[in-house]
This record gives C-alpha cells, sequence and structure tokens, in this order.
C-alpha cells in the first residue's frame, strides 16, 4: 500500500472517531419546563368540629389551571372544594361542621393544559365530644350573709347542658346545697350568682359546676368565710347581697368598694330613713358603718328620691332623716360634704372628717352630735375641742349641737362660717375682738339668750339670728354699718344695743318678727347723745323706745 493511501485511511478513521465522539457527548436536549409538584401537608388547628388542611404546589415553570380539595369519611368520597387562585404556591382550607369523634380522608388534585395531577391520601381524626369546661369561680361582692360570685362554662363539651350551678358546703357541717341555672341559662357564658341565706362567721367552700350526657365538670372552689364586712365589687349591689334587710342581726356593718345611688338608698333604709314610695320597711339595728374604704360612684337611682350620687362627693341630704345612725366612718376618698349630708341625723354623736376633704359645710338637727373630728392628715381642717375649725384655726365652721353652755372662740378666730352655730344649745358665747366677719345665718336656730358682736364686726348679715327663739338681748358693735333682712325673725329680743354714733343702713325687712316688727315692744339702746339722730331716721325712728346708754 503506497504510503498516500495509508494517510488517506489514517485520516478517514480519525474523523469517523471524533464524529462518534461529539454524537455521544451531546445527548438529548433539556425540556424547558417540568410538571408541578403537589405536596399535601398534615392537617392541623384540628377540635372536634373543625380542622385546617393545607398544600404546597411548586409550579417549577409550568402553572396550574385548576386545583382542589377533596375530603370526607372514606378515601375516595366525600366534597369537593375547588380553589379560586391555584397559582398561589402556598393553599389552605378551613373545614367546618365535622362530626366529633370521626376520621376524615383528604386529597388534592389539579392539572396544567397538559397533565392532571393529584397528591397522596392523608387522614385526620376530630376529638370527641367531652366533659364541660368550667372556669374558677370569682367574687363579685361579698357581706355578712351572702355572696355575689360568677364564673364561665367556657365550653359545652360539644353536648347540651344538662345542669350547672354553683354547690355550697358548710366546710364544719359538711351540709351541702346546689344552686342551679335555670333551663334557660344552660349555655355557654358567663353567669353571675346571688348565693343568700348564709350564717355569719361560717366558712364555706362554694365551687362551680356544669354537665352533660357525658358527665360533669367542676371548677376551681372557692373559700369563703363570711364576716362584718360587705365588699362591693358591683356598684348597686349592696341591697340584693344582704337579702333585702331580711334577718340582718348587725349593729355594726363595716362596707368596702363602690357604692352608687341604689346602695345609699339602701343604707339609708337600715338606718331608719323613711321608706320611699313601694318600699316595705326594714327592721334593721344596724347604727353604726364604716364607709372607710368605700368609693362614691356616679349612677344608680335616685338615694332620696330627687337626688343622685356624685363622685367622691357627700351629697346634700345622702344621710338625712337616719335617725338609727350613731357613729360613722366616711370614705377617706371623700373630697366633700355638701350641706345638710346629715340633716336630722338625731342620734349621730361623733363624725371624723377624712383626709382628703377639701370642702365642707354643716348640717342641721344632729340634735347628739357632741364632737366633730378631723383626720391628722387632713390639710383644711382641724378640730378644737370636737369644734370645726379651717386648718389655722381662723375660722368656726361647725359647732357641735349637743355642747351645752356657754362657750369662748378662740383668740385666732378672725371670722365666724354660714350656720356656723346653727341650732346649737349653748347659752352664751364669747366672740374675741379678732373676728372681723359672721357670715349669713351663724347663730341661727340656736338657743343663746344674749350675745355681743365685736365692734369690728361691720356687716350684721342677713338671717343672723332668725329663729333664736330664747335670745332676748343684743349687743352690736361701734362699727356697725349695715343689718340684714331677717336678722331678728323668730325671736324674743327685747333689748338691742348699738354702739355705732350712725344709724347703720337697715335693709327693708331688717326688723321683721314673723308678722310684726321688734320696734314695737324692743327698747334700742344708743350711743350717749345719739337718741335724736336715731329717732329722726326714717328706719331706726320706728322704734317705740329709744334710750341711751
Amino acid at each position: 500500500m503506497s504510503i498516500d493511501r495509508m494517510y488517506s485511511h489514517i485520516v478517514t478513521i480519525i474523523f469517523i472517531a471524533s464524529l462518534c465522539y461529539l454524537v455521544s457527548c451531546s445527548g438529548p436536549a433539556e425540556p424547558d419546563n417540568f410538571e408541578p409538584i403537589i405536596e399535601l401537608l398534615p392537617a392541623t388547628d384540628i377540635t372536634r368540629t373543625e380542622a385546617v388542611i393545607s398544600v404546597r404546589v411548586l409550579t417549577r415553570g409550568s402553572n396550574l389551571t385548576y386545583l382542589s380539595f377533596h375530603y370526607g369519611e372514606t378515601e375516595n368520597t366525600g366534597k369537593t372544594i375547588p380553589v379560586d387562585d391555584p397559582e398561589t404556591e402556598f393553599q389552605t382550607l378551613r373545614l367546618e361542621g365535622l362530626r366529633p369523634g370521626a376520621t376524615y380522608y383528604y386529597f388534592v388534585e389539579g392539572g396544567t393544559t397538559t397533565a392532571s395531577l393529584r397528591s397522596q391520601t392523608m387522614s385526620f381524626t376530630t376529638f370527641p365530644n367531652g366533659l364541660p369546661k368550667v372556669s374558677a369561680l370569682m367574687p363579685l361582692s361579698t357581706g355578712p350573709v351572702g355572696i355575689i360570685v360568677s364564673f364561665d362554662i367556657t365550653d359545652d363539651g360539644g353536648e347540651q347542658l344538662l345542669d350547672g350551678g354553683c354547690e355550697v358546703k358548710n366546710a364544719a357541717t359538711l351540709e351541702t346545697t346546689r344552686i342551679k341555672l335555670s333551663a334557660e341559662d344552660l349555655t355557654v357564658g358567663t353567669h353571675r350568682f346571688h348565693i343568700g341565706g348564709l350564717s355569719l362567721l361560717t366558712r364555706y367552700i362554694i365551687t362551680p359546676f356544669a354537665a352533660n350526657s357525658a358527665g360533669e365538670t367542676q371548677g376551681e372552689p372557692l373559700d369563703y368565710t363570711t364576716r362584718n364586712s360587705v365588699v362591693l365589687d358591683e356598684a348597686g349591689s349592696l341591697a340584693e347581697l344582704l337579702d333585702y334587710g331580711k334577718d340582718l342581726k348587725l349593729e355594726h356593718l363595716s362596707v368596702a368598694g363602690n357604692m352608687n345611688g341604689d346602695d345609699f338608698r339602701f343604707i339609708r333604709r337600715l338606718l331608719g330613713a323613711p321608706a320611699q314610695s313601694g318600699e316595705a320597711a326594714i327592721d334593721s339595728r344596724v347604727t353604726s358603718v364604716d364607709f372607710s374604704d368605700v368609693n362614691i360612684v356616679e349612677g344608680g337611682g335616685s338615694y332620696d328620691g330627687s337626688r343622685f350620687t356624685v363622685a367622691d362627693e357627700l351629697t346634700t341630704g345622702i344621710f338625712a332623716d337616719c335617725n338609727r345612725l350613731r357613729h360613722i366612718q366616711l370614705p377617706m376618698t371623700a373630697i366633700k360634704l355638701a350641706r345638710d349630708a346629715f340633716a336630722n341625723c338625731s342620734s349621730l354623736v361623733r363624725l371624723i372628717v377624712p383626709a382628703a376633704v377639701r370642702e365642707l359645710l354643716p348640717s342641721e338637727g344632729c340634735t347628739a352630735l357632741d364632737a366633730i373630728e378631723v383626720s391628722d392628715a387632713n390639710p383644711n381642717y382641724t378640730s378644737l375641742d370636737g369644734v370645726l375649725f379651717n386648718s389655722e384655726a381662723t375660722e368656726i365652721l361647725w359647732f357641735p349641737i349637743a355642747k351645752t353652755g356657754a362657750y369662748s372662740l378662740p383668740g385666732t378666730i378672725t371670722s365666724i362660717g354660714e350656720n356656723a352655730f346653727y341650732g346649737t344649745n349653748i347659752s352664751s358665747l364669747d366672740i374675741p375682738s379678732s373676728v372681723t366677719s359672721i357670715s349669713r345665718g351663724a347663730f341661727a336656730g340656736s338657743s343663746l339668750t344674749e350675745i355681743s358682736l365685736p365692734d369690728n364686726i361691720t356687716n350684721v348679715s342677713e338671717g343672723m339670728f332668725q329663729n333664736c327663739s330664747a335670745l332676748s338681748t343684743v349687743r352690736l358693735g361701734y362699727n356697725t354699718e349695715y343689718i340684714g333682712n331677717y336678722v331678728f325673725d323668730g325671736t324674743s329680743i327685747c333689748n338691742l344695743y348699738i354702739s355705732a354714733q350712725l344709724p347703720p343702713f337697715a335693709a327693708e325687712s331688717a326688723f321683721v318678727n314673723g308678722t310684726a316688727s321688734i320696734t314695737a315692744d324692743c327698747i334700742l339702746y344708743v350711743p350717749r347723745g345719739c337718741k335724736a339722730v336715731y329717732r329722726n331716721h326714717s328706719k331706726w325712728g320706728r322704734f317705740g323706745k329709744i334710750e341711751e346708754f
């Protein structure tokens, strides 16, 4: 064989080998898209009647044109739920209305334009029906003969409730009673109970319960011992808690918590105030109350038929006519005692003003009151020998009616407050020269027989001595300039001394005494040399007898 021919064969062999190599290395062409992968996930949030099933879809470039969930109590039958947006990667479906204690099978089907896909089949079992669920017992208000509680039936167990309520056991005698919900109230939710008829200073175990066909469940019990005090978390529940006063054999009652108009309306009846229209009388022994830990709140009805509670205030008439009330501890949060808050509390002997009070006016008709005391922490008022003054003792505010005899005001006094001595039983009063003002009605209705006002008093205010029936002699000072209306109305005045050189201005009704005038029988005594001036005055000249002193 020639060299050229041999070379030609070698080249041909190399070419064929190279072509075979190239063909063997290239292989088939990769496709552009893959079919989606459907990954079914285990069911979650399984209850007696619900569950959540989910699927994850990996499209891998090919979008599903449809997707649907399938579930039922057999592997091949059941409901079909289509998915609105099959292109979303993660899909969930909440199944509702399932049968308790049943096994459910589920799978997912989907497809593209070229293929149909189906996941594997999975299953779950719903929880079976069970016992009801009951919360712990919560005390709302407590008292010496009763308690108001609440508890929740949080789950009926999937069955109709057949029974529910509170079991009350006397811890000493083990005597047990059950207070049950009515048929219409046997529902899931919050239930409130008033448990009355308890014995004073007795320990009870109170347990909530609920039952269905599967059995009974009891909640956490409450260990409660009755005592002489009442705790009101629910304003307006005092009457209910105390069984509306039935068999309340207590002389002292302590109350804490929130009290509104309904509560004060009831406490007034316990303390002897007249019953309002439609109310039955209460045979009560309560004479002493402790409201130290009470918060007065707005709300409820009227406590006396026309007035309503105001937050943190002892409003007018709130204890009026409570003729059995002897002792009271006022709320520590009270900021105001309105005029006549204790009007006609004829048995009240002692009153303590709490620390927070910053506004106070006296009450009339407290005929047994002999001491008004003030908390040491009160920055606005002080008490000297049971008499109420402002904090600096420069103004007297309330003189207890039951104090008798002669009384001398302290030398620090500069003013006498409105109605400060109203209805008091003192026979004489020494007013120091430091006093420069006396408010209206300051001595009205008192038992004074005579009185002398210091020279610094210029204004004899309206009704200052009104209804002082025993008052016969009044001495007015040198600087007297004004006599108000009804100053001497209802008095027995027969001697009026005035040291002013010139006749003071007298209001139109200054000398009125009932249907007459004091000018007819009262002797007017004026400074020596001033008789003519008074006699020639249009009003002072009406006195039948004017003499100089």
